[in-house]
């Protein structure tokens, strides 16, 4: 291995990453991957993932810039392609004034791509080539290079420690490969054995239809998502629900205040918006005149202000009457539904801020959704939800505490972000409660403590604290343990998030509304503990 250079591959989970960094592992080179949290623990990517750590995968004496198409100091661009080839080339001239030692990549078409669809330029999704008709276009005699991506993958890796691509355009243009629309169209009839109707578009055409069809595209896709408008958007909630909305594509605003920007413990959710393509506006919930300009650009707004602000959302209410534009309202709750609980202090003071705000809304006539999401699994269990453990971050071990016998729901907090932008466009969740009540978490202490048990492999000692005894130490504790104690009297000994029926009349359930969302588990959350 002392031979061999260590990689470091930026994008390593995307289309083409994922070869290169399996072509890198197998050549036997120390390969690294450059991740975030969040895709880490984004479902979509786990196998992938799993797969790297099989590998072995876990700065640099060579630089090699995204590209992987066409040598973009060689093209005749329009657009839109025309800005990817100038971003690209840009790169190139950023990292030449750095010098910074380089190989450019030009593979030219991935085959996994493009032959699927035999290269047709109208067909987006085609999965299988053409068995009737072919589009070619111009004569069809300019020639394209085909390069399958594992391939492309081992070439980059071969030239990694190869002093002869160092500063230079590494190009794969096998003469097999090369191919023009007439040989590739004439190589499919021979394998599929029928002679295809061919339309041939000229160069003019072909323009006009890039004109029409390109800004069209994007805007039909994006006309169908709201635009939101998140405030708070930098909080614990906040934060994975913007994320949610920006990947599922919509143009999603964050309203930030200078102060926030400036804060350096929040700098890393904002450079993670900013790759998100959240849109900023300045301004703040005490700004009226910032709040109504930010909502006037929105069809949406969430808040996911923290408890301190709560009571301060009727700021945001009335900016929404102003505006007269918003077509749906989420105020900030996410916890217990607020209308059925059995509350004490200091609780009790929140959940009266999040019902009133419920009658202002209502009172206005505010298109909404109110989101009863319950306990936060990564804030609740990683003490195992004991009540007088304020700052564990690992299940007890030893002891618990185990309150009453009501049954509490436990929601990993990227899965209710999932949940609430599902529910921004559909009319199903229009003017009532969205309760994300997964069967398969929901716990009552004791039902947590066993499954703990079975997980850690140890029988722990239990103590019983008694409803007069816990309301005893709310009145005692200091703030916020006094919180925390007086939300678990509500929930596991009241049983207020399990003790009524949702009824059709105010609220629908999140995981019967959306079955295709695959939610994470009490059990599987607790995992990443054993």
């Amino acid at each position: 291995m002392a031979a061999k250079s260590k990689i470091l591959i930026i994008g390593g989970t995307g289309y083409i990453g994922k070869f290169i960094v399996e072509a890198s592992a197998m050549a036997g080179n120390p390969t690294h991957v450059l991740v975030r949290g969040s895709t880490l623990s984004d479902p979509a990517k786990f196998e992938l993932i799993n797969h790297f750590n099989t590998l072995g995968v876990m700065f640099v004496s060579r630089f090699f810039p995204s590209e992987y198409g066409n040598d973009v100091d060689r093209v005749h661009g329009v657009e839109p392609a025309r800005t990817a080839f100038n971003a690209k080339a840009g790169i190139r001239r950023a990292v030449e004034a750095a010098q910074i030692p380089y190989t450019y990549v030009s593979s030219n078409f991935c085959s996994g791509w493009f032959l699927p669809s035999l290269a047709q330029s109208y067909l987006l999704e085609a999965t299988t080539p053409p068995k009737d008709k072919v589009v070619i276009l111009g004569d069809g005699n300019f020639k394209a290079i085909f390069n399958v991506e594992r391939d492309i993958a081992t070439y980059i890796i071969k030239a990694v420690d190869d002093p002869r691509t160092l500063n230079k355009i590494l190009y794969v243009r096998p003469l097999q490969n090369t191919y023009s629309y007439v040989d590739l169209v004439a190589l499919w009839e021979q394998k599929c054995g029928k002679i295809l109707d061919k339309s041939y578009v000229s160069e003019q055409q072909l323009l006009n239809d890039i004109q029409a069809s390109w800004p069209n595209i994007w805007i039909k896709a994006m006309a169908s998502k709201s635009k939101i408008l998140f405030i708070g958007s930098t909080g614990h909630v906040g934060k994975f629900v913007v994320e949610a909305s920006a990947k599922a594509s919509h143009p999603t605003y964050a309203l930030l205040s200078d102060s926030t920007l400036s804060d350096p413990t929040k700098s890393h959710i904002i450079d993670h918006f900013k790759s998100l393509k959240v849109i900023f506006i300045s301004g703040d919930l005490y700004n009226h005149e910032s709040l109504v300009m930010a909502i006037k650009q929105v069809d949406v707004v969430i808040s996911t202000v923290g408890h301190n602000l709560l009571a301060d959302q009727d700021r945001i209410i009335s900016a929404i009457k102003e505006t007269g534009n918003v077509k749906r309202f989420f105020p900030s709750e996410y916890g217990c539904d607020v209308d059925h609980v059995h509350d004490v202090e200091p609780a009790r003071t929140a959940f009266n801020a999040k019902a009133g705000i419920r009658r202002a809304v209502e009172a206005a006539q505010i298109p909404y959704t109110f989101v009863s999401s319950n306990l936060f699994s990564g804030w609740f269990l990683p003490s195992l939800a004991q009540p007088y453990l304020l700052e564990v971050v690992t299940p007890p071990e030893d002891k618990v505490t185990i309150l009453g016998d009501g049954k509490a729901i436990f929601n990993v907090e990227q899965d209710v972000a999932t949940y609430i932008i599902k529910a921004v466009d559909d009319p199903r969740t229009l003017n009532k409660i969205l309760y994300v009540r997964p069967l398969q978490n929901t716990y009552s202490c004791v039902d947590l403590v066993a499954l703990w048990e079975k997980k850690c492999g140890k029988i722990l000692d239990k103590s019983y604290v008694s409803e007069q005894q816990l309301l005893n130490d709310i009145r005692e504790a200091s703030f916020p343990l006094n919180l925390r104690l007086s939300i678990f009297y509500s929930v596991f000994v009241k049983g207020d998030q399990t003790n009524f029926d949702i009824e059709p009349s105010f609220g629908v359930e999140a995981t019967k509304l959306y079955p295709d969302i695959e939610y994470t588990t009490v059990d599987e959350f607790l995992n990443q503990f054993v």
